[in-house]
């Protein structure tokens, strides 16, 4: 199966494809259909060679009059790039040569691409791109191959396309070499080589996990990091699951220091004025991987590097392959010791989730994927737990997420491009690092941390080497826990919903020896509806906690204690992102939330909206009607009798008026106040052009001028169906 194209979450995938003609198939019919014409002019041939010839002339005439209208007229063979669904990993195999005098990397490099899909292979694209920096030869065999960027008229940037000298067919390899140069920029006291700094095999940026062997030599004066081990018979530095890229950072005045942990070696390079924080660095992350080894089973690597960044205590990132960024490590007294053992853990971590297991989803970046970067995320959290670390660094994720809420943004996680365009802020921090982590922290809390644990060792175990998506993930997790998470999922990553929930009231009452409490715990009109933990505090000291239910908007939870109820604590372990103020709502989005309740059983919910509605301008008298109805279906006969009011005093409908006017007789009626309900029928009737007509099925009513003149009789009930 080829990935031509592909709908969802992810965006979509570009087919590019290059047809021409191609005859190979019919020389046998054009060359019989030569002889016949020759044979003709020659005066030899039968009345049965001359229906043949006949027969070959009406063919040919059409099959060419079709192919000159339908395709180009230069023939290259079959020229259609394809995206296999499981692109097949390349084998990369570099010499690197570095001119320092004259500021240019030379390099010689063989890929060898075995085709695993299950179509064949003519064109191979290749990361790269032209300038006067850049060169690239590429061939097969000793032979070039074809560049077909300019025959048709396609950016001289990367992609390259090239078509192979014949077709790699299914199970087949390919050879092939590359020689290329790259101008190397700045004063060379650094040289940092990450990316595509050498031709890769493009996927339509679709990760895979590649091997890599490269041999270079650092200039004297110069330390390296480098994302493989060197292997001394060969003199390659080797490493077989580079997702990210491979990488190269060379620079001087900088010191050096290695510590081998359960086979794996830990490199730390540092300059001078960030010695200390180098050394410290170093340290936590032999304990850091030593740890992850004994939780996880494994390292992903058989070696780590850690680079100095910017001058700033920022936080890091990931450089490319076994190689992590540590910024401001000069400046390692102004940050508190934790700061440097959680950001080493973090980057780290990054290592299973990124590397060793590759983003699915959109687009197609680790770095930009919510799931991965929340998975790296909670295997640092493992590790400051297991150290039993402050949980200050993780709250600041749920914070971030919490802060873009406040600010109102869209925090879809799952969204279409056309929303992905309106999602102009601080997406990095945000969405993908803030609310990521907030979706995976609230999953552990809904599935509990054992259950949540195995789903995640389970998908570093099945996902190696392969790409993982959320919807994956979704589905270990139900396999996991035995539950349906669909209400998980659609809240939290296909939504803009944010978890908000209350303490409304809580009381304490002995009742003999005991306390018997209770606390009202109500969630926003517009919650992401989950178990929400509640810890009851008494004043002995002893709590108790209780859990919510997802499927009611109001809990009302019990307690008997010996002691009388001190306080009550939502979410207790700081685990969820909840918002315990309400965002304050604009006229603008009420209509939403009324439309949004149901006709019937909206109950507190549509008082809720009445409370927030009340107190505003809000002039959609449609929306007063339909508030209006749901209250009275929940038996909220006064906030009822105001909906109705709103319109029959702003409304210029003198058909909303009309119904508007009955409803408030109906109120009063159902209030007692029977001369108050007959001013309003009178009121009602005084518009002759109103012939009214509305039905209320769910009552077995229709309102019109008859109903009226009967109410004038008869005061209404609920009973009159």
């Amino acid at each position: 199966m080829d990935r031509i194209s592909r709908i969802g979450p992810v965006g979509y995938r570009r087919n590019w494809t290059f047809r021409s003609i191609d005859i190979c198939d019919i020389e046998l019919e054009i060359e019989v259909f030569f002889l016949l014409k020759t044979k003709i002019g020659q005066g030899e041939i039968t009345m049965k060679e001359q229906k043949l010839f006949c027969l070959f002339t009406t063919l040919f005439l059409s099959l060419f009059t079709i192919m000159g209208a339908v395709l180009p007229q230069k023939s290259y063979g079959q020229t259609e790039f394809r995206v296999p669904a499981d692109p097949p990993k390349a084998r990369y195999q570099i010499d690197v040569g570095l001119d320092l005098t004259n500021k240019v990397l030379r390099g010689a490099e063989t890929i060898r691409l075995r085709n695993d899909s299950s179509a064949p292979l003519s064109v191979v694209a290749i990361d790269w791109s032209t300038s006067s920096s850049r060169v690239l030869d590429i061939s097969v065999k000793g032979r070039f191959l074809n560049y077909l960027n300019n025959e048709k008229g396609l950016p001289s940037s990367t992609p390259f396309f090239y078509q192979l000298l014949e077709p790699l067919k299914p199970g087949g390899e390919i050879e092939l070499q590359m020689k290329f140069e790259l101008t190397l920029a700045g004063d060379l006291k650094v040289i940092p080589l990450s990316g595509s700094w050498h031709p890769r095999i493009w996927w339509e940026d679709i990760p895979t996990q590649d091997s890599y062997k490269v041999r270079i030599e650092a200039p004297r004066g110069y330390e390296m990091a480098i994302s493989g081990r060197l292997n001394k018979e060969s003199g390659y530095y080797e490493n077989d699951s580079v997702a990210t890229s491979f990488g190269i950072f060379l620079a001087t005045d900088l010191i050096k220091e290695e510590k081998k942990t359960e086979g794996v070696l830990i490199t730390s390079l540092f300059r001078k004025d960030g010695e200390e924080c180098g050394r410290f660095c170093l340290e936590k992350a032999s304990e850091i991987v030593k740890y992850f080894i004994k939780w996880l089973g494994f390292y992903p690597s058989r070696s780590l590097y850690i680079i100095p960044g910017a001058s700033r205590p920022m936080g890091g990132y990931p450089f490319a392959s076994g190689i992590v960024v540590i910024h401001g490590e000069e400046q390692f007294k102004t940050m508190p010791p934790l700061h440097w053992e959680w950001i080493t853990a973090h980057e780290i971590g990054h290592q299973y989730w990124g590397e060793y297991v590759m983003s699915d989803d959109y687009p197609y970046s680790y770095t930009s994927t919510w799931l991965l970067i929340g998975m790296g995320i909670y295997t640092d959290q493992g590790y400051t737990r297991f150290r039993k670390l402050s949980n200050e660094k993780h709250l600041a994720f749920l914070n971030r997420y919490l802060d873009g809420v406040t600010k109102q943004y869209d925090t879809t996680v799952d969204a279409p491009p056309s929303l992905r365009k309106k999602q102009n802020y601080d997406q990095n921090n945000i969405l993908i690092h803030g609310k990521g982590f907030s979706i995976l922290s609230a999953l552990e809390s809904v599935l509990g941390k054992e259950t949540f644990e195995r789903a995640f060792k389970t998908c570093l175990k099945e996902y190696g080497g392969k790409r993982l998506g959320y919807r994956q993930f979704w589905e270990v997790c139900e396999k996991i826990s035995g539950q349906n998470l669909d209400w998980f999922f659609e809240q939290w990553v296909r939504s803009n919903k944010y978890l908000c929930h209350q303490v409304v009231t809580q009381e304490s009452q002995k009742e003999g020896e005991k306390y018997i409490s209770y606390a009202r715990i109500e969630a926003n009109w517009d919650s992401i509806m989950m178990p929400i933990p509640v810890k009851a505090v008494f004043d002995d000291g002893t709590s108790q906690v209780k859990i919510t239910d997802r499927f009611c908007k109001v809990n009302n939870l019990r307690f008997e204690s010996s002691a009388e109820l001190k306080e009550v604590i939502l979410d207790p372990e700081n685990q969820l992102a909840l918002l315990k103020t309400p965002l304050p709502i604009s006229p603008e989005e009420l209509p939403d939330m009324i439309t949004s309740l149901p006709w019937q059983g909206a109950g507190n919910d549509a008082l809720r909206v009445f409370k927030l509605a009340e107190g505003t301008k809000m002039a959609n008298f449609n929306s007063w009607f339909s508030l209006g109805i749901k209250l009275v279906d929940g038996g909220y006969y006064p906030e009822a009798f105001t909906s109705f009011r709103r319109i029959s005093e702003g409304s210029r409908d003198k058909e909303s008026s009309f119904i508007a006017l009955i409803w408030m007789g109906h109120l009063k009626d159902l209030a007692g106040e029977r001369e108050q309900a007959l001013s309003y029928y009178k009121e009602a009737l005084k518009c002759e052009t109103c012939l009214g007509g509305m039905s209320h099925s769910q009552w077995g009513i229709r309102l019109d001028r008859k109903w009226v003149e009967e109410r004038l009789q008869t005061p209404f009930s609920f009973k009159q169906k």
